[in-house]
């Protein structure tokens, strides 16, 4: 990769599981599959991301087992930086030039924010976390809408703006919710023309819990959260089919398993 990848994860809902997801992407993508990557805080002002890594580098200095863990892991961790959205910007053209293969963005939770547009004209790729409610589908639809009329006003002149595309996708999935609920959602979105990726980030004990900047979820932990699948389809949907991860995992689009699909009927 000669250019990073630059990669947003937002929300205009406080407590939407950007930034605990965005960790858990960003971990995985380093300590898992041997990416070099950046994170970027802009969510002022709470800057959750440097807040985890704050506590970590403490715990670091109390916590023996902590600290040799990280040794034995043998990987520098990837640097967390804070920026104000009207900053971001330059913080971005700065990590773009240290030869990282992502940055990832944790963006703030409102559109309604000085400088929004500027930082979305430096990202290539928005994922959006939603649940099954109303208000959460309502705000994740707003927001699509908004990113779609970004993009359309863009087009005259395509180097104004990096983004080449935004997603939705399932975030603390509930088996035991109606089927209905979710497929009628589903069919909503197919309607409006708004792209849902298939992968479903499950809410079980240990999605919160486990987030670390310096340490990645095992793969078998990431495939039962639906984390693994959720990286493997932003990472086909970003580098293209036939790739591989420096790790050597082929990059796959993931795709629900028998099971699963079993699991979602049984809940009816």
């Amino acid at each position: 990769m000669s250019e990073p990848i630059v990669i947003a994860f937002a929300t205009q809902k406080g407590g939407a599981g950007k930034s605990t997801i965005g960790v858990h992407v960003a971990s995985a993508l380093a300590y898992v599959y041997g990416y070099k990557v950046a994170v970027l805080d802009c969510d002022y002002p709470q800057n959750t991301v440097q807040v985890y890594r704050n506590n970590e580098l403490q715990k670091i200095k109390t916590d023996e087992s902590f600290s040799n863990r990280l040794l034995n892991q043998g990987i520098t961790p990837y640097p967390v930086s804070i920026s104000s959205v009207e900053k971001a910007v330059d913080s971005i053209e700065a990590l773009e030039k240290q030869g990282f293969d992502f940055i990832l963005v944790d963006t703030p939770g409102t559109i309604n924010i000085t400088g929004l547009p500027e930082l979305l004209r430096m990202v290539q790729y928005i994922f959006l976390p939603m649940e099954a409610d109303q208000g959460t589908v309502a705000s994740t639809v707003g927001y699509m809408q908004v990113l779609a009329s970004f993009l359309k006003s863009a087009q005259p002149d395509p180097d104004e703006s990096n983004l080449l595309g935004y997603y939705a996708f399932w975030n603390r999935y509930v088996k035991a919710e109606k089927k209905a609920t979710y497929d009628n959602i589903e069919s909503f979105f197919k309607e409006k023309g708004l792209p849902l990726l298939q992968s479903r980030v499950e809410l079980l004990i240990g999605y919160k819990e486990k987030r670390s900047t310096l340490f990645a979820l095992p793969e078998r932990e990431l495939e039962k959260l639906g984390l693994g699948k959720l990286i493997m389809e932003i990472l086909y949907i970003v580098l293209g089919p036939g790739k591989t991860t420096p790790s050597g995992k082929a990059i796959e689009m993931p795709a629900i398993n028998a099971v699963e699909a079993a699991a979602s009927d049984d809940s009816l």
